[in-house]
């Protein structure tokens, strides 16, 4: 049975504390968005969502050096394990931290755990200072109490954490990844993580999940990074393989203010996973990210249900758009190689900047760009190109010019495609990695009444802009809003 809930507009205004900075312009306001200025954000959000994002890092997220002379050390050899201070003991190749503290950790344990139990008021700093756990029947490193914990990655050290294929649970929580929180994690620093999980999750926390540097190269069974209120990143290198589940993940199926992915800065690469990225809400304001999916490259979707009525969509069984749920882009470069959805929302989608090439499907079931809302882009550059008859393009509410573009007969993997202005010039390029049939394009060069040149191998289009959204065809049954200005049956809609 669907949960229905009230939605209310929700601002939030807080004082400047270290966020990430964006070369993207302050999106102009368009249709059911407004420009959030607030604590640096720079990207648009719908004033219909209850999801309350904080894009800033407070310094202690960023801080990486610590006093060495007042932390308490941790050598690991095998089983054994000695501490030099107090805050922490050692029992059976388990070590305990009980209080607020820095612990600077080396050495190697061939069955063991980290455990915190500290006080709900402390703060714990775990220095990784070239350190091997494998844990066998649980989680390497298990956060259980703490106001927040920092993991650092000492400066160029190498630290791996490995698990068995089943735990024992040890408590009333159910552990299920190397990396396991109940408080808010931050992972930093100028080392590297290498992970594998081989029963579950990589990370998760049940808190807020933020990572500021570092390199990670991780392998899991399921998600690679999952937080149940959000995940940040500003910084760092993450190479992620999850073969049967998500990427990165952030859903909150108690509480309709959290459950969102915040991305502005750090190379992501996920080479393998069935969901790309995914949150209520999804904000991308810069970084590098590529993604390979087995389904939806970028996937906003709410983790309570929650449905309105779609204005803008087609009749006669489309899907409602969720009034919570977005996907907004104000800089980044980003590349989605998706066999589902390319980009795809269950509310709305907003692009005020960036760079954006889309691989999307060969089946006729999904499409490069799917929204049950609008789709509205003001700025940055995108090619979507994918299966024509789920195709959708941008809705006329946008301030930047768009078209679509469905060719005759497909265009087959590895084929360029180009749009040229009437010299030859090229607007824009990019060569998809699948089969694909159409295409949407947009970028800040083009202009109303020109015309362009869209190529793709031995056809040719000519396509005269007379709209904001320019479209030769348009997805008329299933999912989605209407969008692209074709309408359902083609041509173009005034501005």
């Amino acid at each position: 049975m669907k949960r229905l809930k009230i939605l209310i507009p929700f601002f939030i205004i807080m004082l400047l504390l270290t966020g990430c900075q964006s070369s993207a312009n302050t999106a102009t306001t368009a249709t059911a968005a407004v420009a959030v200025a607030t604590a640096g954000l720079t990207a648009v959000v719908p004033s219909t969502s209850t999801i309350a994002v904080d894009p800033e890092f407070s310094d202690r997220d960023l801080k990486t050096t610590y006093d060495d002379s007042t932390a308490v050390h941790v050598t690991m050899a095998g089983t054994t394990i000695q501490v030099s201070g107090d805050g922490a003991t050692a029992s059976g190749g388990v070590l305990t931290i009980s209080k607020e503290g820095i612990y600077v950790v080396t050495g190697s344990l061939s069955d063991g755990q980290i455990v915190v139990a500290a006080a709900d008021t402390d703060k714990v700093q775990i220095v990784l200072n070239g350190v091997t756990i494998n844990c066998a029947d649980n989680a390497p490193i298990y956060i259980k109490s703490a106001n927040k914990v920092f993991v650092t990655l000492g400066k160029d050290t190498v630290n791996t954490l490995t698990d068995g294929s089943a735990y024992v649970q040890t408590d009333e929580n159910t552990v299920d990844s190397v990396i396991f929180s109940k408080a808010d994690l931050t992972i930093n620093g100028e080392g590297t993580l290498n992970i594998t999980a081989n029963y579950k999750h990589a990370i998760v926390s049940k808190d807020d999940l933020i990572i500021t540097g570092g390199t990670y190269n991780i392998i899991a069974v399921k998600d690679a990074l999952s937080s149940k209120n959000c995940i940040k990143i500003k910084d760092g290198v993450l190479n992620i393989n999850s073969s049967t589940g998500k990427g990165i993940t952030s859903k909150n199926d108690e509480d309709n203010t959290k459950g969102y992915v915040y991305i502005c800065g750090g190379t992501i690469k996920i080479t393998n996973s069935v969901e790309g990225i995914e949150g209520t809400a999804i904000i991308v304001e810069g970084g590098t990210i590529d993604i390979t999916s087995q389904d939806d490259g970028f996937n906003a979707a709410d983790g309570i249900t929650t449905t309105t009525t779609n204005s803008n969509g087609p009749g006669g069984g489309a899907m409602e758009a969720d009034a919570n749920c977005y996907l907004t882009i104000s800089g980044g470069t980003i590349n989605i190689n998706a066999t589902g959805d390319g980009i795809d929302s269950n509310g709305n989608l907003y692009i005020s900047g960036g760079t954006i090439d889309v691989s999307g499907p060969t089946a006729n079931d999904n499409g490069a760009l799917d929204y049950n809302g609008t789709a509205e882009i003001t700025g940055g550059t995108i090619i979507a190109a994918g299966s024509s008859r789920m195709a959708q393009g941008f809705s006329d509410t946008s301030t930047q010019y768009s078209l679509l573009n469905n060719f005759t007969t497909a265009c087959t993997a590895g084929t360029e495609v180009t749009l040229t202005d009437a010299s030859g010039n090229i607007i824009v390029s990019y060569t998809p990695v699948k089969t694909y049939q159409s295409v949407v394009i947009s970028a800040p060069a083009l202009q109303k009444g020109t015309t362009y040149t869209l190529t793709c191998g031995s056809q040719t289009t000519d396509i005269t802009l007379t709209s904001v959204t320019t479209s030769n065809g348009q997805a008329t049954g299933m999912g989605g809003g209407q969008g692209g200005g074709g309408g359902q049956n083609g041509g173009t809609r005034p501005q």
